[in-house]
């Protein structure tokens, strides 16, 4: 039997240099389950379109995932701002169902919307271009960042994280921080739902308003984390490794 009843798992960005995929590789074996969600931007087309870069791990985290869906796993996917491509009319690929918004039904009869969240974000729609600068802009700032660390670990100091603290100082200038949230959850009570999973906003969390249950997965290039949903129908955010919270099950 399944150790897990579903994964929720967002932004690994594929692409991206310091993206954690044998982690990611790791945490998906050890949390074998019937369902996987792919909340987004698994493949960062942006960074690979700029310049190929492609590891092996990148390779096995596709065939585990490929493996999981051959072998009976349910597999989704919602396409996000980064891999947008895989947007269309293409309900299946390989038994993998993909759509831009997808209803998940929890073990206790909980309806949860799952989405990149990108859709909701009237910046990313309005004003493509400044994500696409800002993407560049945060590469750079990144590889500024492991020489720094580099540097700090030479000489026995813990490694900083600048570039999170200034994106999300950057979205919460834009608001994206606070009005995706409210779009997202607005569109999950129109739908008659109970709570909502996305991702886009790279920042772990996990709450429940009213009894309904608002969810980010976070990532794997700054985070490390999943949403996890257990076989009785608790929620858990989890984060490298790490249990940071739970939502008990809900008869509603």
């Amino acid at each position: 039997m399944p150790q897990v009843r579903s994964l929720f798992v967002s932004d690994l960005h594929l692409g991206f240099r310091p993206a954690r995929a044998e982690k990611f590789l790791e945490v998906l074996k050890a949390y074998p389950s019937e369902n996987l969600y792919l909340v987004g931007d698994l493949l960062d087309g942006w960074r690979l379109a700029r310049k190929w870069y492609w590891p092996v791990a990148y390779d096995e985290v596709i065939d585990e995932i490929m493996g999981l869906a051959a072998s009976g796993v349910r597999v989704f996917y919602t396409p996000g701002n980064h891999d947008e491509f895989l947007r269309g009319p293409h309900p299946t690929i390989n038994g993998i169902m993909i759509a831009d918004e997808l209803i998940h039904t929890t073990l206790d009869g909980r309806r949860l919307l799952v989405t990149h969240g990108d859709l909701f974000d009237s910046m990313e729609k309005r004003f493509h271009f400044i994500s696409q600068a800002g993407s560049r802009a945060y590469d750079g700032l990144m590889a500024i960042n492991r020489g720094t660390n580099r540097l700090l670990s030479m000489m026995g100091l813990r490694d900083i994280n600048y570039c999170f603290a200034v994106k999300h100082w950057s979205k919460s200038i834009v608001g994206s921080t606070a009005t995706i949230p409210n779009a997202v959850t607005r569109a999950a009570r129109d739908q008659g739902c109970h709570g909502v999973i996305f991702g886009h906003l790279h920042r772990p969390s996990m709450k429940t308003t009213g009894g309904f249950a608002v969810c980010n997965t976070g990532d794997w290039v700054e985070n490390q984390s999943l949403i996890v949903e257990h076989v009785d129908g608790t929620l858990e955010l989890v984060n490298c490794g790490k249990r940071i919270c739970k939502l008990p099950p809900l008869i509603p």
